[in-house]
């Protein structure tokens, strides 16, 4: 159906034209009213202090609460001690609100200007006192009155434009919010009470909870500043548990990295397989599953031989030919026997011992005609592998069961530097999931293997649950030694640009990267070379939650 037409009243094109035009006077020569740029530095006033041994920052919260929250300077860790403030020369009551957390509160706090405060810090039996100051800002200066007619020609035609593209707006949300007759079968369902009293408690719980979230701090969130630097509030510190290490120099030997496999110790370590093709059937407690210890010489499954017709048919042939040949010797041993004394004894006993050899090749024989195959344990240990099921036709030199006993663990590795073989002091291999084992070597191969060296190494001391076939880094320690700054190897991370970074802990509050070059030491420490100082707060953990802020 046709849309009526919106009919505008003068007295609303007045008021368009009034703001229209007292938009126009609001600008004049020589400001800018653009959106103002966004601080890059911190949002609320805040000082710091630090000494040898503690670090204090006091963040001005909106409403005249200071808050200070105290760390060791050396790690970064929160202390639970006490702290005494003085403003301007006058003492502040100060209330602990947890470990290493305070709220001061005092007038001058409330007041814009330049206060000087010290801060009398106390933990255990040590004691400092430290001075810091905080600039309270004034409130925001109101904006100029407009004047001058030259204010009016320089945003005369910018105004204009914005009160005519609000009148067109107007229009057309006239347009769209004209009510339309509805089909015959649709009808308006108002919202129900039930469902307007459920939107505001939803709106009060939330507002309830950003209300909760906001004390004792205003939210502040990390943030990467223009020169570079990470801002990390130090609540945010504390929720992301960052500490820190002063860096000395020191020597540490060389390392080398190598990617191995975990694997059994042959000499501890067996497979049950079938000597012959035939029809798998369970011992007498079932198969073996994962995880059961057996012990040597434990019966844990049965092969039944399979053969075809013409096949059976042969070994009946010689089992019956190999018992009338038992027959006829036996016989001739009782007749050689009984004639002992006219008959040579030599011939008595060639006679007995192809005898014996008969019977021999027809106990031989009676396994494969009736008989099953025992598939025993060769070694005590623990079952890592079954393959295998009730009735399955396995091939001869088939793998059923493997045993490994999960403490001989040994790890196989590919060395392509031989020079770094001939000094290696110790070796450790680091798992998946972090865990370093200790490794003894045990000797190295002289065939290449894809253009590297094969080495093998004890595992001293494995885990139970040691994952055995997974791959693990395995670092190699030689006598040369290397001078540097040894940290753990989380300190070290990946920067934006590719290179390795440590973060320098410059302010209570800032962290700068520090572009590194480090080498492997062992599997849970580093030793960087060039791009860092002795004598610097670099972080140790949290180093890459600090690199993933934007």
């Amino acid at each position: 159906m046709p849309i009526p037409a919106v009919r505008i009243p003068l007295a609303a094109l007045a008021l368009l034209a009034t703001l229209a035009v007292a938009g126009m006077s609001r600008a004049h020569e020589g400001h800018d009213h653009g959106a103002p740029p966004e601080p890059v530095a911190a949002a609320l006033p805040r000082a710091e202090a630090h000494g040898d041994l503690f670090e204090v920052v006091a963040i001005l919260q909106p409403g005249g609460a200071l808050v200070l929250t105290l760390d060791r300077y050396a790690d970064n860790v929160p202390l639970d001690g006490a702290i005494a403030l003085g403003i301007d020369g006058q003492e502040a009551a100060v209330e602990r609100q947890g470990i290493g957390l305070f709220v001061a509160r005092h007038a001058l706090l409330e007041r814009p200007g330049r206060r000087d405060l010290v801060f009398t810090v106390s933990a255990g039996d040590d004691m400092d006192l430290l001075a810091a100051t905080l600039e309270i800002p004034g409130p925001p200066a109101a904006p100029a009155a407009p004047h001058g007619w030259r204010a009016l020609l320089h945003g005369g035609v910018a105004q204009g434009g914005i009160a005519i593209a609000l009148l067109l707006a107007g229009v057309l949300i006239g347009r769209a919010t004209v009510r339309r007759p509805l089909p015959p079968m649709v009808e308006e369902q108002p919202a129900s009470p039930a469902a307007r009293a459920g939107l505001v408690v939803a709106f009060v719980l939330c507002a309830g909870t950003v209300e909760a979230q906001q004390f004792p701090f205003s939210g502040e969130a990390p943030r990467r500043m223009p020169d570079g630097a990470i801002f990390v509030p130090k609540p945010s510190q504390r929720l992301l548990g960052i500490r820190t290490a002063i860096t000395e120099d020191g020597e540490a030997s060389a390392a080398m990295r190598m990617v191995g496999t975990l694997v059994p110790d042959p000499n501890a370590s067996g497979r049950v397989q079938a000597s012959q093709k035939g029809r798998l059937e369970p011992g007498e407690g079932g198969f073996p599953v994962l995880g059961q210890r057996v012990q040597r010489g434990d019966v844990l499954a049965y092969v039944t031989p399979a053969y075809s017709a013409a096949e059976r048919g042969g070994l009946v042939q010689n089992a019956a030919e190999l018992d009338a040949l038992v027959s006829i010797l036996e016989a001739r041993v009782r007749r050689l026997t009984s004639l002992r004394g006219t008959v040579a004894e030599r011939e008595i006993s060639d006679a007995r011992a192809e005898l014996e050899g008969a019977r021999q090749r027809r106990t031989a024989i009676q396994p494969a005609l009736s008989g099953r195959e025992a598939l025993v344990a060769p070694v005590s240990g623990i079952v890592s592998t079954v393959r295998g099921a009730v009735g399955e036709i396995v091939e001869s030199t088939a793998t059923i069961v493997e045993i490994v006993d999960p403490a001989r663990l040994w790890v196989e590795a590919l060395a392509f530097e031989r020079a770094a073989l001939v000094d290696v002091v110790a070796a450790n291999a680091t798992l998946p999931d972090g865990r370093v084992l200790d490794l003894a070597f045990v000797g190295r191969g002289l065939t290449a293997r894809q253009q590297a060296v094969p080495v093998n190494f004890r595992v001293e001391a494995p885990p139970q649950d040691a994952p055995i076939g997974t791959s693990v880094l395995v670092t190699l320690r030689t006598a040369r030694a290397v001078r540097g700054i040894v940290l753990p190897a989380d300190a070290v991370v990946r920067g934006a640009e590719g290179p390795p970074v440590v973060y320098e802990h410059a302010a209570a509050e800032r962290f700068v990267p520090r572009q590194v070059r480090a080498q492997p030491l062992d599997g849970t420490r580093v030793v960087v070379t060039a791009g860092l100082e002795a004598g610097r707060r670099v972080v140790v953990h949290g180093a890459a939650l600090v690199a993933q802020v934007r």
